[in-house]
């Protein structure tokens, strides 16, 4: 079947997606330094599972909507009362993409949009009087917690997503994707830093991903 009469074949029709994969996680920006040891990220392997609905708007257009189940982070060198520790950053969440504008050309589909992530759980490596590392919770916060005080993380970031992806007739969806958050996953956590000449700061911290997956289309 040609390309375009593939396109055709879809114009007008809305598509279900279930889709898992692998996900390639790490944290950036400036103030990267004030959680890890010199800023120093590794990144982690992650994966994720989720669903899709795409409308074919047009011959060459169409809409994609996507939610998300995934586990995600960063692996680092933590510095804590003189204890120099490897440290994980866990965090698992939903993550919608609401509406990305997409264009086709046969199978071949390239989309962009915005994305919306809602954590559900996080831990991050830590060490008690004794040296010793444990999970600590406590960076997920709760609705008790001082938000002047506490350094917990962000409950909704937000960003952009964008991707590739190839559908076949026969229904499998081969793709890859990137994601880049704008929002800094530390709520208030100007607890983790001071700025000399203005005081306590606001951190500067951001989810990144990519991610390669596999689907089948209904």
């Amino acid at each position: 079947m040609k390309a375009q009469d593939f396109n055709e074949d879809l114009k007008g029709r809305t598509s279900f997606s279930v889709k898992a994969g692998w996900l390639r996680s790490t944290l950036k920006g400036d103030d990267v330094n004030e959680l890890a040891v010199e800023g120093k990220i590794d990144k982690r392997n992650n994966f994720f599972v989720g669903v899709s609905v795409d409308n074919s708007i047009g011959t060459y257009f169409g809409l994609k909507h996507e939610l998300y189940y995934q586990n995600y982070g960063a692996d680092f060198k933590r510095s804590l009362d003189d204890h120099t520790f490897d440290a994980t950053l866990e965090m698992h969440s939903l993550r919608l993409n609401p509406i990305s504008p997409t264009f086709k050309i046969g199978g071949l589909q390239v989309y962009a949009g915005p994305y919306i992530n809602m954590l559900l759980y996080s831990s991050i490596t830590a060490v008690d009087e004794e040296g010793k590392t444990y999970k600590d919770h406590g960076i997920f916060g709760s609705t008790e917690d001082d938000q002047e005080d506490s350094k917990y993380l962000q409950k909704m970031d937000y960003g952009i997503t964008a991707g590739i992806e190839y559908q076949f007739e026969f229904g499998m969806v081969l793709g890859i994707k990137y994601t880049k958050g704008f929002t800094s996953i530390f709520d208030n956590a100007n607890t983790f830093g001071v700025d000399k000449n203005k005081g306590m700061k606001d951190i500067k911290i951001y989810n990144q991903t990519f991610g390669l997956y596999l689907g089948y289309r209904f």
